[in-house]
Order: C-alpha cells, then sequence, then structure tokens
C-alpha cells in the first residue's frame, strides 16, 4: 500500500472522530436531564468515547511517523476499539432518546412510534458492531467507519425530525392561548371605556397584538404543511432520502424560527399593555382571572408569585421555582436546572454538578418543564416566558409582566 493511500484511509477514521463529536454536542442538548440509569450509562459511555479518540489520533501520528508493521497493527486495534466505542456511544443515545419521547407529557405527540425506529438502529448497530468485531484491516475498517457514518446521519435526521414535531406541539399551546389573553385585553378596554378613560393607545396595542398572532397563526399553519407531507421521511418517521430530508428540516426549522420571533414580538406587545394599562388605571387595578399573583421586594430584588403566566425582559440573574413550563433566549446565557426537570435547548453543552443539577451553555433558546423544578438563568438580553404556579426572583435590569393579573408588571430590581 502506498504511503499516501494509506493516509487517505486513516484520515477518513479522524473524520469519523470529528463527526461523532458534534453528535455528541447534539445529545447533550436533546437528552433527557434526569439521574436515571440511561442517563448515566450516555455520560460512561461518552468519556469511553473521548478517552479512545485521543488514542486513535496518537496511533495514526505513530503510524503515519514510523511506517512499520506494529505501529500499522497497533493502529488496526485502536481503531476497531474507537468504532467500538463509538457504537456504544451510539446506542446509549438511542436509549435516552426513547426515554424521552416516553415521558408521560409526550405521550400522543408523535404520530409515529420513536422507540421502534430507535430500536431498529440498535439493531443496525449491533451487526455492525458484529463486523467490526471480525474485521482487522485498515479496509475493512473504514468501510465499517462509513457504514457507521450513514447510520449515525439518519439517527441525526429523525430526531430532529422527531424534537421538531415536538415544538410544534409547545408553538400550538402557545396560540391556542391566544383568543382568551386577546379576550382579556378586551375586557380590560371597556372597563377602563366604562370609566370615561381614553383607550384609543390600549385598542391601538390589541389590535397590533391580534394581527401579530394571525401572523404566527399562518406562519404555524405554513409549517405543519411541512409537516404533513414530511419530504424525505417515510411515515414511521425513518430517513428515506437524506438530502431530501435534510431540505425538508431545514424548511421547519426557518419556519418555527420565524413563528417564535413572533410570537416574541406578540408578547412585548403584552408588555406595552400592561405598562399603559397601570397608567391610565392609576396603578390599582386588577383584572377579571386575577389568581392571586403578588409582587415584594426581598433583600432588594423582585419576587414575582403566583399562577399564570410572567413574561420578562432583561439582563442579569432570574431563579424560578414551582410547577412550570419556561421558554427562555438570551445571549450568553447560563442556565442550571434542578435534576427533575426535562430541558430541550437548541445547541450548546451541558454538565452535571456536584449537588446534581444540571449546568447549560452555548445555547440561544432552551425549553424547560416540570413539577416541583427549580431554574437559575443568568445571561445578557433574557427574554423568558414561564407558565404554571410558582414564584420567580428577578436580579438585574429589564422588565416583567404576569398576563393573568394586569395589576402585577414593573422592573426588575437590584
Amino acid at each position: 500500500m502506498k504511503n499516501s493511500h494509506r493516509f487517505t484511509i486513516l484520515t477518513s477514521l479522524v473524520a469519523a472522530v470529528l463527526i461523532l463529536s458534534l453528535f455528541s454536542g447534539i445529545t447533550a442538548a436533546q437528552k433527557p436531564n434526569e439521574n436515571n440509569g440511561n442517563q448515566k450509562q450516555f455520560t460512561n459511555t461518552e468519556k469511553q468515547f473521548q478517552n479512545v479518540r485521543a488514542q486513535l489520533d496518537k496511533a495514526i501520528k505513530e503510524s503515519n511517523s514510523k511506517k512499520d508493521k506494529k505501529s500499522k497493527e497497533d493502529l488496526e486495534l485502536t481503531a476497531q476499539d474507537y468504532l467500538e466505542k463509538a457504537i456504544n456511544h451510539t446506542i446509549s443515545y438511542l436509549d435516552v432518546l426513547k426515554s424521552r419521547v416516553e415521558k408521560p407529557e409526550n405521550q400522543g405527540i408523535i404520530p409515529f412510534n420513536v422507540s421502534a425506529n430507535a430500536d431498529a438502529h440498535i439493531a443496525e448497530l449491533e451487526l455492525l458492531r458484529t463486523k467490526v468485531q471480525q474485521n482487522n484491516t485498515i479496509e475493512a475498517l473504514r468501510a465499517d467507519n462509513n457504514e457507521l457514518k450513514n447510520i449515525y446521519s439518519r439517527i441525526k435526521l429523525e430526531t430532529q425530525y422527531d424534537f421538531a414535531i415536538l415544538l410544534d406541539n409547545t408553538i400550538n399551546k402557545f396560540i391556542a392561548k391566544s383568543d382568551n389573553v386577546s379576550a382579556k385585553l378586551n375586557t380590560e378596554i371597556l372597563k377602563l371605556k366604562s370609566n370615561g378613560t381614553n383607550t384609543s393607545d390600549l385598542e391601538a396595542i390589541a389590535a397590533d397584538f391580534s394581527n401579530m398572532m394571525q401572523e404566527a397563526r399562518a406562519g404555524q399553519n405554513n409549517t405543519e404543511a411541512l409537516l404533513a407531507v414530511h419530504t424525505g421521511f417515510a411515515d414511521s418517521g425513518m430517513v428515506i432520502n437524506n438530502t431530501d430530508a435534510q431540505a425538508f428540516l431545514k424548511q421547519v426549522d426557518d419556519s418555527q424560527k420565524e413563528t417564535i420571533k413572533t410570537l416574541r414580538d406578540a408578547s412585548r406587545l403584552l408588555q406595552d399593555f400592561v405598562g399603559d394599562f397601570r397608567k391610565l388605571s392609576n396603578g390599582n387595578a386588577k383584572s377579571e382571572g386575577d389568581h392571586g399573583n403578588s409582587e415584594k421586594e426581598r433583600d432588594g430584588k423582585t419576587l414575582v408569585r403566583g399562577t399564570g403566566t410572567l413574561v420578562a425582559n432583561g439582563s442579569g440573574k432570574a431563579v424560578i421555582e414551582g410547577n412550570i413550563t419556561v421558554n427562555l433566549s438570551g445571549t450568553n446565557v447560563t442556565l442550571t436546572v434542578s435534576s427533575n426537570a426535562a430541558v430541550t435547548t437548541d445547541s450548546g453543552t451541558n454538565q452535571t454538578l456536584g449537588n446534581g443539577q444540571l449546568k447549560y451553555e452555548g445555547f440561544n433558546s432552551a425549553t424547560i418543564t416540570g413539577d416541583n423544578i427549580r431554574v437559575a438563568i443568568s445571561g445578557n438580553n433574557i427574554s423568558l416566558t414561564a407558565n404554571g404556579t410558582g414564584a420567580a426572583l428577578l436580579d438585574g435590569h429589564g422588565t416583567y409582566t404576569t398576563q393573568n393579573a394586569f395589576g402585577v408588571s414593573g422592573e426588575w430590581k437590584k
């Protein structure tokens, strides 16, 4: 074998390391965050994979440098071990994925059997493992590596499809609440009008909110039309054409991002409404549907308690506890959650802390949900919406409103 040809084969294995390292980042963002057996197994296989990756890099360098029989045999053994560890890590990811989609809150959302698809991939990987164990040449291991990359590519696409459907469901829930919000806005306007108050500005904001929600619905209809066709995927949720699937997922991602942006803009309009409403009512108004939300200062910070929806925008720190669902975005945000919280992020990394909590960084947006959970957020340009029952402590510079009681709004306090 010529040295140049050997180098080409060996560098293909290095490329696999880089590709599968991307996989680690994706799974960190999408796996459930509980201290269960699947999570621990994933962490263990990830460490083993990283260790053998370093060993493979070293074996490649030695083989290229020495070009002798022993270094070649060492490389073959290391490459074989690397592929087995990569298979283990991929299987542990699939087990974690199954535990996530099988959670009660995700039941009935995805119209196909994600766990069955994962089991089919695990069977593929076990067959590949047998081949890897039997092969002992670089040429054969290179072919195994290519097969592994192909399996992984399909798993990645299918996982993105699964989570796009879950996100679609979350967006639908948010939009479904908008009619009730619009009705409350109109109720508060009528109350002020009955007292002879000029409500033209409030009416303009309410109209803009209604128009923005119509825009969001149109965007969501576009997303659901794409999901109904699911180009590149079979009805079973498995990939049938990688190129078509990638293009389809890009369209869905763009559509969902645009809809989420519109919903955030609509939330800001609600903040404007609340601010104007309080001024017109001299800060003493209380709307129908008030669930006992309250505001006070604690150690110079703003503490908000109640049931309903909290919308907050600012820079600093926020701690939220209770039975809640939190959607957030921001710049250079660090997120720390209790171990019983379910978290989905669009990117970034996470790590388990010594106290069992999980820390997330490097993401643009995240969704956190659970009962009796704790969510700590710090960063700049934070935009968050929290739904449920609980308490929030806000420390920094920004504004907030509660959507079930227009009497509670204000600024973050240091």
